[in-house]
């Protein structure tokens, strides 16, 4: 084990110190995820880091058994690694379908000598046992236990984890047949994209065989498994980290969610009148209602759920509509049909209250109370009415029920902890700002709302969420302020959660989230002069030693 941290951190390394990667030739086609990382490109961007000066580097040399701080003292050094490996593609793959299941990196290196110089100095501490001339050509060596193997010729370095003959699985990789590696897949070509600074991909197709058979005998279901696919990128632009995911689905996975009737992008233009101007976090929703009731509700006919499960699905939505109609009046698809779909919900800087918590001291057997301040962000949401009679029918049925704790006045109330509800003709709206709901309910409105907001054509999508810096603070106030509540080491969290919250502050600015039916897309903005690789670096060194400096204290 230690050696494998020795060797995972020469590849991290390596980014310290395209082009369609050759080494992809060794991860095999049934390989259900796999990896890149652009070390050409992550090297350019991170010019001038001094990584061996980093806290994480520090802290890692610190704990590190003596022979690997040694290592890295005298072997990994930037001449070392620029004389060893290519900055080309760090590659990783897991697979479960193989011999004993096997996972690894492929690292492009520029010399056998050069990376066998650089590790010998642990081969030679390890009980690895040595193998010369085997794989393909003969051209490989490969230091090997029964779960691990390091292997390399001239040009690409595999270091293999299995479950057991590890060796075998090395060697297997090396004489692979191009017919049975990842290119001949329907989606590498798409995945591997060279522009990007990494990658991540998720295939169910090595899964289908096994899963098919096991899944037909336990249940009865005739589902296929193959060709589903989960796409990540990852790229550190100038002034912001990008990053995007596609899911696409076969007809039978798309059959079951039916995510593409039911996920809209339209909303209620009102309900931006009913949320306050800038908010912190702003989180948007539209769905179908209607479509997403009809295909809950065509799932009872659907062919792939087996015949038992239909006829229970059946019964369930036969008895659930009874009992509503019985219980409000109406069925399932009116519920459906009372709201438009579309939401809002957003958090602002709220009030800071005070809280006494009570604790025991089992040393002096005394009861102990401490005041603290509750942090309570302001929470806005307005939802879309589409039918207002079938909503008033469903409200009266509501409060005959469960009265409020007041009635301020007609579609007014107080719905206690501090929570109110403002009914309009257009939209509910749920706030615990006793002021802004006072003036919606006056105006239908509030005077400085989101009609203007920055980012509104944005809300174009199915949802989207946008976040400040600000809320990344409230967060870590609101949860330093409860876990004071909750455990004696309290104020270590408070004061750790708080300078986190300053230090993503100073190197990040908004981020926006994006989700609809075809994927995902996000962009995190950040500050000053660097690129966004090495905010992150800078960031995260921050944190490792913030960190470092907290646990001192105790």
């Amino acid at each position: 084990m230690k050696n494998f941290l020795c060797l995972f951190a020469v590849a991290i390394m390596i980014i310290s110190c395209g082009k369609k990667s050759s080494e992809s030739s060794y991860i095999p086609k049934d390989a259900i995820g796999v990896m890149y990382v652009n070390l050409e490109s992550l090297s350019k961007k991170s010019e001038g880091v001094d990584f061996k000066n980093l806290k994480l580097s520090q802290v890692f040399e610190k704990e590190a058994p003596k022979e690997m701080q040694d290592f890295m003292n005298e072997y990994v050094t930037t001449e070392n690694i620029d004389a060893t490996f290519r900055k080309e593609f760090l590659l990783g793959y897991v697979s479960v379908d193989r011999m004993t299941g096997t996972g690894g990196f492929i690292i492009p290196i520029k010399s056998a000598a050069a990376f066998e110089k650089m590790i010998q100095p642990l081969l030679e501490k390890s009980s690895m046992q040595k193998e010369e001339n085997v794989g393909k050509n003969d051209a490989f060596t490969v230091y090997s236990t029964g779960q691990m193997a390091i292997g390399w010729n001239d040009k690409t370095a595999l270091i293999i984890g299995a479950r057991d003959y590890a060796s075998t699985e090395l060697i297997d990789l090396t004489n692979m047949d191009s017919s049975d590696n990842i290119y001949t897949t329907n989606y590498f070509k798409r995945f591997f994209d060279t522009d990007k600074d990494m990658g991540v991909h998720i295939s169910s197709t090595p899964l289908a065989t096994l899963a098919n058979s096991l899944a037909s005998m336990l249940a009865g279901i005739d589902i296929n498994l193959e060709n589903n696919n989960f796409y990540y990128h990852m790229n550190f632009e100038d002034d912001r980290i990008h990053s995007e995911a596609k899911l696409n689905l076969n007809d039978d996975f798309e059959s079951l969610i039916g995510h593409k009737s039911w996920m809209t992008t339209s909303y209620e233009s009102s309900l931006l009148k009913a949320i306050p101007e800038n908010p912190s976090f702003l989180l948007k929703v539209s769905i179908n209602p209607t479509a997403l009731y009809d295909h809950i509700e065509g799932l009872q006919d659907n062919r792939i759920i087996p015949k038992e499960a239909r006829a229970e699905l059946k019964q369930g939505f036969r008895n659930m509509n009874r009992g509503m109609k019985r219980e409000v009046g109406m069925t399932g698809k009116d519920l459906a049909e009372v709201f438009e779909g579309s939401m809002l919900l957003s958090l602002s800087e709220g009030k800071t209250i005070k809280d006494t918590i009570h604790s025991y001291d089992y040393y002096t057997d005394e009861d102990e109370y401490e005041i603290l301040d509750i942090k309570i962000p302001n929470v806005y949401s307005a939802i879309a009415i589409k039918d207002k009679a079938k909503f008033d029918a469903l409200m009266t049925v509501i409060l005959k029920k469960e009265a409020p704790k007041a009635t301020k006045g007609k579609d007014y109330y107080e719905l206690g902890n501090n929570m109110f509800a403002v009914i309009t003709d257009d939209f509910l709206f749920l706030t615990n700002d006793e002021a802004k709901a006072d003036e919606v309910y006056a105006n239908g409105s509030l005077a400085a709302n989101l009609s203007n907001f920055e980012h509104k054509s944005y809300l174009s999508h199915s949802v989207y969420m946008f976040m400040t810096p600000n809320a990344t603070e409230m967060y870590g106030n609101f949860l330093s302020s409860y876990t004071s509540r909750l455990n004696s080491y309290g104020s270590f969290s408070t004061d750790f959660s708080t300078e986190s919250a300053e230090l993503y502050k100073k190197y990040f600015a908004d981020t926006h989230y994006f989700l609809d039916a075809d994927g995902m897309e996000s962009y995190t903005y950040t500050k000053g002069e660097n690129n966004s690789w090495i905010n992150l670096i800078q960031y995260s060194d921050a944190i490792a030693n913030q960190a470092a400096n907290m646990a001192k204290k105790f």
